[in-house]
């Protein structure tokens, strides 16, 4: 009855690992793509943000 009891103890300890290996994976996949997302907003906020020479009303 104790090899039933290792088995299942090793069996649980095997799919625990596996999870957590997911999850980590899972979290840094969603941490990478935030970062891509936001240097993106951020690239396109720069990009059509109008220059100060179009703002000037002095050369108007």
């Amino acid at each position: 009855m104790i090899r039933g009891w290792t088995a299942v103890i090793v069996f649980t300890t095997l799919a625990v690992v596996m999870m957590i290996g997911v999850n980590v994976r899972m979290w840094r996949r969603m941490k990478a793509t935030t970062a891509a997302a936001k240097a993106e907003a951020a690239r396109h906020e720069v990009e059509a943000a109008p220059s100060e020479e179009s703002t000037d009303l002095r050369s108007a």
